[in-house]
């Protein structure tokens, strides 16, 4: 059988603001699983970012001007990419430009639109990255992770790329021994939408614990202040060992854009889920308790601990729509068909 053009490919280049891993984050995290797949396919992947941090780091100001220096520009045409995939639309002008130097292909990836999105972006930044999205049209391929963010753009040369999370580990990785019952809530609380969520989860363990003693967990950095039993890990290298150990997971987010790799890496561990329409917005087929009030996300958690919801969903279907659907591996196929 005669193979896609894409499989040909022996250069792909991610263009990318920030790359922090091996520590955990988004688009960074993405990007690593993307590329050690296609590695893993004989394909010569270059991850060009223009600044590092650490995950427990605050960003840094104005970090979208550096894409602009001419080194950062000149590094991307000497590395003669055959596809330049912009990881959101922030470095866009250098990923686009190069491309057509080179006579490569250009590919924008958009995790979420930003410029929809109600979360962190001031007047001038929206408009910043409104126009960046528009620029953004003349790719060869438009990338995103649902039929949401499909829908909004309504542009042909849009295609779906789902989310994907380290489905492996799951399978490898020993569970944290948290106290029990265990609810567990993951996120950058640095974040404004998690921030806010990990306060409501500081709010629906005061009201489950006038009823029954029950351990809540904040797994993540930059947390809100808490008190026992509330527990605020920081930063932790992997969320997936205190996913693991939990009875139950939560997701109370009011807002923000974008797949929630938080609930794909709950639905991978088959764990009950309790969560806001938000949370699982553009996530098909997932098997969850939806909550929207803290007294919603009281009463399904006491339904769960006490054996009133069957689980069964969770624990076999949630895990084999990740696998078809968010798993490294099939996603990198996806991705060199599309690009192709």
């Amino acid at each position: 059988m005669k193979m896609p053009w894409g499989y040909k490919l022996n250069r792909i280049g991610f263009v990318m603001m920030e790359s922090i891993y091996p520590q955990r984050g988004g688009v960074h995290e993405q990007v690593y699983l993307l590329s050690k797949e296609l590695i893993n396919l004989q394909k010569k992947v270059d991850i060009l970012a223009y600044s590092t941090r650490r995950a427990e780091e605050s960003g840094k100001r104005l970090l979208w001007l550096r894409q602009l220096e001419p080194r950062f520009l000149n590094r991307l045409l000497k590395a003669k990419e055959e596809v330049y995939i912009a990881e959101t639309a922030w470095p866009i002008v250098p990923t686009l430009v190069a491309a057509r130097i080179n006579g490569s292909r250009c590919v924008l990836h958009l995790h979420s639109v930003e410029s929809f999105q109600d979360v962190g972006l001031g007047r001038f930044p929206k408009a910043l990255v409104k126009f960046l999205e528009w620029i953004g049209k003349t790719c060869d391929v438009i990338l995103v992770p649902s039929e949401v963010e499909s829908e909004i753009l309504h542009n042909n040369k849009v295609k779906i790329l789902r989310n994907v999370i380290d489905v492996e580990s799951f399978e490898t990785r020993e569970p944290m021994r948290l106290q029990r019952p265990a609810v567990v809530f993951v996120g950058g609380m640095g974040y404004p939408p998690n921030r806010e969520a990990a306060e409501i989860v500081v709010k629906i363990s005061e009201e489950v614990n006038r009823r029954r003693r029950v351990y809540f967990y904040l797994v993540g950095p930059s947390p809100p202040p808490v008190k026992f039993p509330v527990i605020a890990t920081g930063y932790v290298n992997s969320t997936i060992p205190y996913i693991l150990g939990a009875d139950i997971c939560i997701a109370p987010l009011m807002r923000g854009g974008g797949v929630k790799l938080k609930i794909l890496e709950y639905m991978a561990s088959g764990k009950p889920i309790v969560a806001s329409r938000k949370a699982v917005e553009g996530i098909q087929g997932v098997k969850y308790v939806h909550a929207e009030t803290v007294e919603e996300f009281v009463n399904a958690i006491l339904d769960i601990l006490e054996n009133k919801v069957d689980v069964e969903d969770f624990k076999h279907e949630n895990p084999k729509i990740i696998e078809r659907d968010h798993s490294p591996k099939n996603s990198a196929r996806r991705l060199l068909n599309i690009i192709s």
